[in-house]
């Protein structure tokens, strides 16, 4: 017998007598009954399958009290021995609970105030009660370390499941008065416990019985463990290597060597991963044993209330005498009688004609053409809104990567206006602001976060190094990012997801599946940048570059390397982004870690917080009033288009030509230029236009780069929104603002080519299709976009189609491929919805440009028609004024005839050519070998 078996009868004889005949048929309580018994233990028949502490699975009452402090006799104390038993029994079952259950003692005041009184809320045969999590945890905020529950505070806070069981231990067998459970199996385990068995019902043969050894019966492992082990078929080779006494006498020296020092023509190999070598074992032949495989996966899904449902699978049906009794019905063959004309007319109709045919999908679904009914909707592709950052925020800005294919970028700033901006100036705000990088591949997330000091108005990728990105804040400041490390983040087609390939077990990198923050390279200086918001930014194409003076130049590195803001201070800045041409030593890699400690790119380090403009143009207004405040601004040339170059080449070979069939004397830098050489200095680009185009908040101007306003007109009735030029047209362009727009054509001032009347809703912005060179998008404050055809038609939007609920901000066009081109709409809730445009709206109709080019001149021809009217009803006015004078006496001397006047005033032009000659070169900015203009 064992020695359990043994303590436990010599406390049951060292107990009162009392239960001598209910101890027989009790055993002391085994909480293993949900685990394997320890070994030699045998288990009583009334313990097979009960539940946990319930009655008739533990000691007598008597004697376990006795052995939680009561004497055995009121007036005598337990043996020596029987104490020591005592203490063995109490550590040996406390040693046998299972993982999850605790010994607690419970003081009589938190039993009242928990409602678990012994004897009268918990009995034994009632031992178990549900305790809510939460009301342990108040007790123990309340009492503190005074609480019974204090010493499991973790315990309970970890607990999966909202109630925590309390077991009631009526015979003190595990040295407490109640247990605690905190496994969620254990307790479901005791809520519903198997049947119990009676004690008469169970046999003899229900012992223990401990395993027999067998003999080995061999599958074959030992011949592939024999296969697989090695074994030397030949005897191995010895060899002794002397070293030459001189050499190991030598010491050597090291010394720390910047591998960034190319004097001492030391390099220093980065290891890289050579993607042309990547090898895969496609067969490995391993020994391994045979076992099952362990996974432990887990789901969003939370099944909270569990109930229990069936599925009914065979149909019930009438019995034979049932069915004979309905069948026989009279009310039931009177309705059939009655219904037999009315079925036999549904069948026929069923036969003649499809009732399932739907005939308004078919109407006019092979129809194309102008105007036709095709499928000409925009349709949702996809929306990117991220909750914790787009909340109460705007969309100022959308613009796509100009390289990689399904990334785009939004801007988000705070929804307020001036009063409210600056209420809130004095207040510290913790949440930055952002641009959010999206990708196509994971919509959820962002692909990275760029910090900018202030709300982002306006900003654009670099064309020529996408990489590179430059943005205008609300403070008038010019933000640089450098995001050339996260290039590959952005391409990753998998997303930011798990893959076990990729990952080994216990050296995951949690970063990675974390959206970056990145903060801002390069910021201009305050005292230097606009006293306003930036309302608009723009890159200068990379084939010519602006000077101080304000002449355009030929940009020998061809990358974008100059910036063109605007801001409502009535300002259009010009900013240089590459170093100066000084003799800057390189910082080495220990400095650079010094003056870089958060591992900003130092791509713009010599412009941060000293960045000035190159060029500032003031637009001052001409008439009396406040000055303008731009928001929009447009240049012809656009990035790409070298024809201004071509130009330029044909021009000097021209002029070269000319000089040598003459003579004259060569310049060398076209000299060299002509025998494909570079030049030191870049020449000035004659065929550029320097004219820019300004929309403001009451007007649509004119400027050149380093002169006054030339032209100026009132043309829509509000605030300048959009400004943009025709892909196909250069001199033709798109002004919207107000509750109007207008196409405008350069130097052609007399009026707009195609002016709208007012709209019932406000419109936010425009856009123009990058294939029909007809087609153009305006979007409106309620949340809808016109799409407008004027090959169909020119007093009416081709459709209309609501987007949002909110108002539309921003449009951005984009060409994803020949079968795919994507319009991204942002609206004021923070949402960036991009919708696919239909096959009838990108592809162009048959001669479609040749259409357009005719309708622009036909316009062109009238709004210069109507000029010339003007001109013939002012001579008229000023004839009718001098022969009204003539009448009065009060005639002029001498009235000069036509000819007069253009002789005087070309006298007066050649006069100013020869003024303006000397004043450049006195500045220095014209050739002293340059001859002067010729009088015409």
């Amino acid at each position: 017998m064992s020695a359990k078996r043994t303590s436990r009868e010599s406390l049951a004889k060292s107990a009162t007598s009392q239960d001598s005949d209910s101890q027989k048929s009790r055993t002391p309580i085994n909480l293993q009954s949900a685990s394997t018994p320890p070994t030699g233990q045998r288990r009583s028949g009334s313990q097979i399958g009960s539940p946990l502490l319930k009655p008739g699975s533990g000691m007598s009452s008597a004697g376990n009290r006795d052995k939680a402090g009561s004497a055995v006799g009121k007036n005598a104390s337990p043996a020596p021995a029987a104490k020591a038993a005592v203490k063995a029994e109490i550590a040996e079952n406390i040693q046998y609970l299972p993982p999850g259950l605790h010994t607690i003692f419970i003081s009589s005041t938190t039993q009242q105030s928990l409602q678990l009184r012994v004897d009268e809320d918990l009995t034994q045969e009632s031992n178990l009660k549900l305790i809510g999590k939460d009301v342990l945890l108040d007790d123990i905020q309340t009492a503190g370390q005074a609480s019974s529950f204090f010493e499991f505070q973790q315990q309970i806070q970890a607990y999966p499941e909202n109630e925590i069981a309390i077991i009631y231990d009526y015979d003190y067998f595990y040295s407490q008065n109640f247990l605690i459970c905190f496994d969620p199996k254990l307790k479901k385990f005791m809520e519903m416990p198997p049947v119990t068995l009676p004690l008469d019902e169970v046999t003899e043969t229900e012992q223990y019985v401990p395993p027999v050894s067998k003999p080995w019966i061999s599958l074959g492992s030992e011949k592939e463990i024999e296969e697989e082990r090695l074994v030397l078929n030949r005897p191995l080779k010895r060899y002794k290597i002397k070293v030459p006494s001189r050499s190991s006498q030598q010491k050597p020296t090291f010394k720390d060597v910047d591998p960034d020092d190319k004097k001492k023509m030391f390099i220093n190999i980065e290891p890289y991963e050579d993607k042309q070598f990547d090898l895969k074992k496609i067969e490995l032949d391993i020994a391994i044993q045979a076992a099952p495989e362990f996974r432990e996966n887990f789901s969003q899904t939370i099944w909270k209330y569990p109930k229990n449902q069936w599925t009914q699978y065979e149909p019930r049906e009438y019995s034979e005498e049932e069915k004979m009794k309905y069948l026989a019905d009279p009310k039931l063959i009177n309705v059939v009688v009655n219904s037999y004309d009315l079925f036999k007319q549904a069948l026929q109709q069923n036969i003649i004609h499809d009732p399932f045919y739907l005939d308004w999908t078919r109407l006019g679904g092979q129809l194309d053409g102008l105007g036709g009914p095709g499928d000409s909707h925009l349709k949702e592709y996809q929306s990117f809104t991220d909750i914790h950052n787009s909340k109460d925020k705007i969309v100022t800005c959308v613009q796509w990567h100009p390289t990689l294919r399904g990334i785009i970028a939004v801007s988000l700033a705070v929804r307020q206006g001036f009063d409210e901006r600056s209420e809130n100036l004095s207040r510290i705000t913790t949440a930055p602001s952002l641009i959010l990088i999206w990708s196509f591949v994971d919509p959820i997330q962002p692909k990275l976060f760029l910090e900018a000091p202030d709300d982002i108005q306006c900003f654009q990728f670099s064309p020529s190094e996408p990489h590179i990105i430059a943005g205008g804040c609300v403070n008038g400041q010019i933000v640089m990012w450098d995001i050339q490390q996260y290039e590959e983040r952005i391409k990753n087609p998998r997303g930011d997801h798990r893959d076990k390939d990729l990952f080994i077990p216990g050296f995951e990198d949690e970063t990675f599946f974390q959206t970056p923050h990145i903060r801002f390279c390069a910021v201009s200086s305050i005292e230097h940048s606009h006293a306003e918001p930036i309302t608009d930014l723009q890159w200068i194409p990379d084939h010519f570059q602006i000077t101080a003076q304000g002449l355009p130049t030929e940009n020998l590195s061809m990358s974008c390397s100059q910036l063109m803001t605007c801001a409502f201070d009535s300002q259009v800045l010009i900013w240089e982004t590459r170093a100066p041409r000084t003799g800057v030593k390189p910082s080495t890699k220990k400095e650079r870690e010094v003056i870089n400690p958060l591992g900003v790119p130092l791509t713009f380090k010599h412009l941060d917080l000293s960045w000035k403009p190159l060029l500032r143009v003031t637009l001052a207004n001409a008439e009396s009033g406040p000055d303008f405040a731009p928001r929009k601004f447009s240049i012809r040339e656009q990035q790409g288009d070298r024809d201004v170059l071509n130009k330029e080449e044909k021009d000097l070979f021209e002029k070269k030509k000319d000089n040598r069939d003459s003579g004259q004397f060569v310049n060398p830098v076209d000299d060299a230029l002509s025998k494909g050489q570079v030049p030191s200095k870049a020449k000035v680009l004659q065929n550029v236009d320097t004219f820019f185009y300004v929309g403001t908040e009451t007007k649509f101007e004119d400027y050149h780069a380093y002169s006054l306003t030339a032209w100026y007109s009132s043309v829509v009735d509000g605030p300048v929104v959009a400004l943009k030029r025709s892909p196909f047209f250069k001199d033709i362009v798109l002004v919207a603002g107000g509750w109007t727009f207008s196409l405008w054509r350069e130097k052609v001032h007399s009026g707009a080519l195609l002016h709208t009347s007012s709209m019932k809703e406000k419109v936010t912005d425009a856009e123009w299709s990058p294939t029909r060179s007809g087609v153009f998008f305006i979007s409106k404050q309620n949340g809808s976009i016109d799409i407008w055809d004027v090959v169909d038609r020119t007093h009416a939007p081709s459709l209309t189609q609501s987007i949002s609920s909110s108002s539309i901000t921003y449009l951005s066009i984009k060409n994803i491929s020949s079968k795919q081109q994507l319009l991204a709409a942002a609206d004021s809730n923070g949402t960036l919805h991009i919708l696919e445009v239909p096959w009838a709206l990108r592809q162009p109709v048959n001669q479609e440009f040749q259409v357009v080019t005719s309708y622009f001149d036909r316009e062109t021809e009238r709004r210069e028609f109507v000029k010339k009217r003007w001109d013939i009803r002012e001579e008229e006015k000023r004839e009718k004024e001098r022969l009204a004078a003539l009448k009065a006496g009060i005639a002029p001397a001498h009235n000069p005839s036509q000819e007069e006047i253009d002789i005087r005033m070309k006298n007066e032009y050649n006069e100013f050519i020869q003024f303006e000659y000397h004043i450049l070169r006195e500045m220095g900015l014209r050739d002293e070998n340059e001859a002067p203009p010729v009088q015409q």
